[in-house]
């Protein structure tokens, strides 16, 4: 058990400092594309690795659920493909209705290939993203026999915190001027709306017994919500509106997010019940 937490420990120690050392060796190497970085790279690929070098270090590979286990959780799948997309359809039309919010007069026929464009490389991204998080940092935390609110928090802390060198350095000053923030802002905004989809991220992982799920909701997440804001396809009449309605920072799907994890947990919890009476 004690090395169990090591291992946790040096987990989270390298992912905290993974994209520092990226923006590090950005200020070394000053000559590279904007938004694509040999920093940016390292911070993506650090978390992935470093768990993939603990797991072959220790033989460590009987809770890595990299098996799709469609049986039985194809409904689950559904909701992990549809949950961010609705959410977005629904918070964007109510704010729509009542004036609040414009929408770019861009075609379907434009949206459509950029969606499905993203969705590939969303992919490809967000399996080694989910192997980090859902794949190892949440399944050794369950393995310690913390409480599911420790689960919850721990991971979704380091989850977010990993963030912080992308919102602080990486990101574009274009996003943080169309919603009126500063980049500590949104940092503390962002631990806030993590932490709470980090609660249906890891039900569904919990439920399922696989990382697939989230890989799928983290790509439609990346397809739909966050590709309509980073390329500027709607716009609020006033920043206030923003943090109710966004469907990438509002209070409305970030707390929907925490009641279908919490719904999701009451299922499995349930189902467990269920079966252990059997």
């Amino acid at each position: 058990m004690k090395k169990a937490k090591s291992r946790v420990v040096v987990f989270i120690i390298v992912t905290l400092v993974s994209g520092w050392l990226g923006v590090l060796l950005d200020t070394v190497l000053t000559e590279q594309p904007e938004g694509d970085t040999l920093g940016m790279g390292l911070w993506l690929v650090m978390p992935p690795l470093t768990a993939l070098v603990l797991r072959m270090a220790c033989r460590d590979w009987k809770d890595v659920s990299l098996l799709p286990r469609f049986k039985g959780n194809i409904k689950w799948y559904v909701v992990a493909l549809v949950i961010f997309p609705l959410l977005t359809a629904i918070v964007l039309g109510v704010a729509k209705t009542i004036g609040i919010v414009g929408l770019a007069g861009v075609e379907i026929t434009i949206i459509l290939p950029l969606v499905s464009a993203g969705l590939g490389i969303g992919l490809i991204k967000n399996v080694f993203e989910e192997f980090a998080w859902r794949g190892y940092l949440a399944p050794k935390l369950i393995g310690l026999n913390a409480k599911d609110w420790l689960v919850y928090s721990i991971s979704g802390l380091v989850w977010a915190l990993w963030h912080a060198p992308y919102y602080l350095v990486f990101l574009g000053d274009e996003v943080f001027a169309s919603i009126h923030i500063s980049r500590g802002g949104f940092v503390l905004l962002g631990i806030a709306v993590m932490m709470c989809w980090n609660v249906m991220y890891v039900e569904l992982f919990r439920i399922t017994k696989s990382i697939w799920p989230g890989i799928l909701m983290h790509t439609a997440e990346d397809a739909v919500p966050a590709f309509l804001f980073t390329g500027g396809y709607y716009a609020f009449v006033s920043s206030g509106y923003a943090w109710i309605f966004d469907p990438n920072f509002g209070a409305i799907v970030a707390l929907a997010c925490l009641v279908v994890g919490l719904i999701i947990r009451r299922i499995r919890i349930k189902t467990s019940c269920l079966k252990a009476e059997h």
